[in-house]
């Protein structure tokens, strides 16, 4: 869950260039079309991507081959959408949060909504969640849809939480979602982190990462190379400055790293943690448990 800062300027003289670009072989389809199209996008920036409101007119057959030919073309009017897959391959996910992304996103699914192929407001990088979302739009349930990357504001506030019990022993780790104050929409919050944002997959995250860092602390926190902390609030210190270098290159505070290092942080699990760097007779970056 990530807002990405979109815009849409020369979207529309995109369209009058393609429709000149006689290399593309249905340009003169896309010049037919392409007062509809603009039309399209204006409501889809007056609406703010929301398939609840959207119009959706069922474009013709002809020019829903002519937009998905150009979506998958690689003439130079297009080459934005390469530069996204390209710039955020295994890199932060919009949607759930991951560190997979590898594929570009059609809010409003190309199967539906052909005619915003190309609509860069309408793509985002994502991971493999895009198997769950799939051609979904919208929820059984009023107002349920998907949060947008780039219209629903403060998604990137922490809104994934995880609970670390047994430390030392069989740890069990619990996902929580919890709703920012400044997101309002509750239903397609509900909506969204239920379909798309992988529970299991965030707990394999973060066992994973806790597991290392048990291991070896310096592995997760680079500071606990040479010298322990000497109190504890010198290690919420440290944890705080880690979360924050995982929020600012990732641009938000639900991706799974933060999420992990967010973990540590929990009272309980902040306890044990400085008890076991504490432990008498344990070695600088030593483990924290037995192996």
């Amino acid at each position: 869950m990530k807002q990405i800062q979109h815009d849409f300027i020369g979207q529309f003289g995109l369209l009058r260039d393609v429709a000149q670009n006689t290399k593309f072989p249905h340009h003169n389809t896309i010049e037919a079309n392409t007062p509809f199209l603009i039309a399209a996008y204006k409501d889809y920036l007056r609406n703010k991507g929301n398939p609840w409101h959207v119009q959706h007119y069922g474009p013709t057959e002809p020019l829903s081959t002519a937009m998905a030919a150009l979506y998958s073309s690689k003439i130079k009017q297009v080459a934005y959408i390469r530069e996204i897959r390209k710039s955020h391959s295994g890199r932060c996910c919009s949607m759930c949060g991951s560190l997979t992304s590898t594929q570009v996103d059609h809010f409003l699914p190309q199967s539906h909504y052909p005619e915003f192929s190309i609509f860069k407001p309408n793509l985002f990088p994502i991971c493999v969640c895009n198997q769950s979302k799939l051609g979904k739009t919208v929820g059984p349930a009023p107002g349920e849809r998907f949060l947008h990357p780039l219209y629903d504001r403060k998604i990137s506030d922490r809104a994934i939480y995880v609970r670390i019990r047994d430390h030392g022993d069989t740890p069990t780790f619990e996902v929580m979602f919890k709703k920012p104050k400044r997101v309002r929409d509750s239903a397609a919050f509900d909506f969204h982190t239920k379909t798309l944002v992988s529970k299991e997959g965030i707990k394999q995250h973060v066992k994973r990462g806790f597991e290392k860092f048990c291991r070896r602390p310096s592995s997760v926190v680079t500071a606990l190379r040479r010298k322990n902390p000497e109190s504890k609030a010198e290690l919420v210190r440290l944890l705080c400055d880690e979360i924050e270098e995982a929020t600012r290159e990732h641009r938000t505070k639900n991706n799974w790293e933060s999420v992990f290092l967010h973990a540590l942080l929990e009272r309980r699990t902040l306890n044990w943690i400085w008890r076991a760097l504490s432990r008498p007779g344990r070695a600088v970056n030593g483990p924290l448990v037995a192996l």
